[in-house]
């Protein structure tokens, strides 16, 4: 064969594999599910009669005005997995609309190229639509523009919203796109309590259709708990993702072998993220963000320490809580507090060197085994440790009193009486208030004894949301004068 013969082959070879990867590529899907509505057609001036020799009388306009577009709520992000992906605009379209039926609210959508999204970043100006949609059925090609973009819009108090399609490898792709943008916070699966599954339904169970290629297999489901699972900032779900397929129930799609959400059960889960997202919107770029206080550079007196103790349950949720309380601390009481905060974990060799140590949350600290037996330690040797659960959260408080029964099994947490001196000390607090409550209720402090004293102090309704004077719209805690309140009574009990 001659060389010329071997480099036709060989350059036919070539195209032929260009040809087939071309046809493979052009067999991904571009879009997941229908197309959105059509729009309207409307008629414009004049169009509804013929042109008239002049001079001609002008009519009256009889034709409705448009009316004003509705404020813009989601975008459904393209180019996202490849370039002429378009994600699901119709399942969007859909959402909104039942939305505008079951919520009577009004909102709009547009469909947003990511790199848009990064040109603004760029520019200094994130996104200002309050949510972020990611249809993810292949897995996410992200460049590094945009996960900084991306990051950048969720930091300021935009929320991503990621459905997987019921794809395992978009499900990991997704996983892995958001520990590289968030790397200090970790997607978890929301508690059963959490507000999503709450905001406007109560949900408890969904139906899970059971995946089939067969027609003749379909009807069959499973019935458990939603499974949402989300990368959570101070006290708010801030990029929220579905690995089972949420759009086909938007869109009301049949698609059989898909692993995916009931279609009605779909659709409620979407009408409580839209509920969920727009109550935490308003104080969403604060919740995330430490507000800066200063003391004076002199203080005539030891200045008291305020540590707060690092754990795995999301120990700082509202980072300008404790700054702000210990500035109202050494505003109004004789005691000389150190402004900076000091954190530390339960193995720091300065453990012993604190008389008080501050420990909040949503979620199980998770304390090793050797961590929990030097906090009895320190507890046990003359220490005191104040805890709230953030945001009244009810994982972080079973997970506590479990602890406390373990660290003290002989000695349980027990309600003190409204006539302990521990509200009589500095503030005399007979009712105190929640936020989003009408009615003032009896202030409620536990503790756990040892001995003669508290060994534990503990408020199963939020403080630091009160001290940190920005609330998460489903937060249970004491507004923001009552916590400053009980915080400065139980700190100055402790002290004294």
């Amino acid at each position: 064969m001659c060389r010329m013969t071997r480099i036709r082959r060989f350059t036919a070879i070539a195209l032929l594999g260009g040809l087939l990867a071309s046809a493979v590529a052009d067999e991904r899907l571009k879009m997941w599910g229908t197309p959105p509505r059509e729009k309207p057609q409307r008629t414009k001036a004049a169009e509804g009669f013929p042109p008239l020799p002049l001079p001609v009388v002008p009519q009256r306009r009889t034709e409705k005005k448009r009316p004003p577009a509705a404020p813009k709520l989601l975008a459904n992000l393209e180019n996202i997995c490849f370039t002429g992906w378009q994600g699901s605009p119709g399942a969007v379209d859909q959402l909104l609309h039942s939305a505008k039926q079951h919520l009577n609210v009004w909102y709009g959508w547009e469909q947003l190229d990511v790199d848009e999204v990064v040109r603004k970043h760029t520019a200094g100006v994130d996104h200002r639509t309050p949510i972020l949609y990611l249809c993810v059925y292949y897995p996410l090609e992200l460049t590094d523009a945009q996960r900084d973009a991306l990051r950048s819009y969720v930091l300021n108090g935009g929320t991503l919203i990621i459905n997987c399609c019921g794809q395992e490898p978009a499900a990991i792709s997704a996983r892995s796109e958001l520990a590289a943008m968030f790397p200090k916070y970790t997607l978890r699966p929301l508690p059963p309590d959490h507000p999503v599954y709450h905001a406007y339904y109560d949900i408890d169970q969904v139906r899970y259709p059971v995946p089939a290629s067969n027609p003749l297999d379909e009807g069959a489901e499973e019935v458990g708990p939603p499974r949402l699972q989300a990368v959570t900032l101070g006290t708010r779900a801030a990029a929220i993702v579905s690995e089972e397929d949420l759009a086909c129930g938007w869109n009301q799609w049949n698609k059989p072998d898909a692993r995916r959400v009931h279609a009605e059960d779909a659709t409620r889960l979407g009408l409580n993220l839209i509920t969920y997202v727009t109550a935490e919107n308003r104080y969403a770029k604060y919740l995330s963000k430490t507000r800066a206080v200063t003391g004076p550079s002199v203080r005539p007196r030891q200045q008291l320490a305020f540590a707060q103790l690092i754990h795995d349950g999301n120990w700082n949720p509202n980072p300008s809580a404790v700054p702000l309380f210990l500035k109202e601390l050494a505003s109004n009481t004789s005691i000389a507090v150190q402004f900076e905060r000091e954190t530390l974990q339960l193995k720091d060799p300065t453990l012993f060197e604190h008389p008080l140590l501050y420990l909040t949350g949503s979620w199980d600290p998770a304390f090793s085994r050797e961590e929990r037996a030097l906090l009895r330690r320190y507890l046990t040797n003359g220490g005191v440790l104040i805890v709230d659960a953030a945001a009244g959260r009810q994982e972080f408080d079973a997970a506590f009193r479990s602890l406390c029964h373990e660290l003290f099994p002989e000695q349980p947490l027990t309600q003190l009486p409204t006539d302990h001196l521990i509200y009589k000390c500095f503030h005399t607090i007979d009712q105190a208030r929640l936020y989003h409550e009408t009615e003032p209720v009896a202030p409620g402090v536990e503790a756990v004894m040892f001995g003669e004293r508290p060994a534990i102090l503990y408020s199963r309704v939020g403080l630091c949301d009160g001290w940190a004077h920005q609330f998460s719209a489903y937060a249970r805690c004491y507004t923001t004068e009552d916590a400053l309140k009980l915080g400065t009574n139980l700190v100055v009990y402790v002290m004294q």
